[in-house]
């Protein structure tokens, strides 16, 4: 779970749109069939930067801090990097996680309706209503042998995609219905 430093960053500290150019992510380049030993700040930002999102660290301690990435659809995530070695050279497995700011229209009930719809129709990622009432999206991945770097970028493009649909189809029109 990601701690409240990470969440108060992510509402703060992403970057404006349109700064500078996005490049545009190539599926068939060669370097997209690599095998990587593991995931690092480093690698994980490039393939981030790869799919065109804009990415920065959350804090001052690289080897420590998460990922806030914005996809060029608007979703904003947290990436944080977990199973590492103590330099954060080896780390085994990322978590993406979405968040969406409790409705204050919406009755909770309602929201759980619509998370658990969305859950049961796409089974890429798990939402769910944290205790705060707060939606999120979330997908763990794990390498332990390594990851493809076009994998990673594929998992991205999914996970930005789905949140865009749990918002569109799920979150958003329950506040346009609310009274």
């Amino acid at each position: 779970m990601l701690q409240a430093p990470a969440l108060l960053l992510m509402s703060m500290a992403l970057p404006a749109a349109g700064t500078a150019p996005l490049p545009h992510w190539n599926p068939k380049a060669p370097e997209n069939a690599r095998l990587l030993p593991g995931f690092t700040q480093a690698n994980v930002a490039e393939v981030v930067g790869a799919v065109g999102a804009r990415v920065q660290r959350s804090g001052s301690d690289a080897a420590r801090s998460d990922l806030l990435a914005t996809f060029p659809n608007g979703t904003k995530a947290v990436i944080a990097l977990s199973g590492c070695d103590a330099t954060g050279d080896g780390c085994k497995a990322l978590n993406i996680q979405s968040f969406w700011t409790k409705s204050s229209k919406v009755p909770p009930e309602r929201t759980a309706e619509a998370v658990a719809a969305f859950n049961q129709r796409y089974s890429f990622g798990k939402a769910f209503v944290m205790a705060d009432g707060r939606t999120t999206l979330q997908y763990y991945l794990t390498g332990d042998y390594g990851f493809v770097r076009g994998n990673l970028a594929v998992v991205l493009l999914v996970f930005a995609d789905q949140a865009e649909k749990l918002a569109a189809d799920f979150l958003r029109p329950l506040e346009r219905a609310a009274p």
